[in-house]
């Protein structure tokens, strides 16, 4: 049987988050932690690569990083 493959990640590499809405962040966010998600309950067999995965967490902690800046100087406010 020939491997499945997985679909891949999607394409937010090259983005700026400091160009990004609030809105895009989180909805960027959301799209890659659903992506990740779903990559790390993959069987072994089908699953992306462990780098690969990495490699989306990083860019999710810059993204992550852009929110909490952002929402910093506001008393009360989260990046959640």
């Amino acid at each position: 049987m020939a491997k499945k493959e997985f679909p891949p990640p999607p394409d937010y590499q090259s983005i700026d988050t400091r160009m990004m809405t609030a809105r895009e962040l989180r909805e960027t966010l959301d799209d890659l932690w659903e992506w990740v998600h779903r990559a790390e309950m993959a069987p072994e067999s089908d699953a992306p690569s462990d780098h690969l995965i990495q490699e989306i967490r990083q860019l999710m902690a810059r993204i992550i990083s852009e929110r909490v800046e952002r929402h910093a100087d506001e008393p009360g406010r989260s990046a959640e």
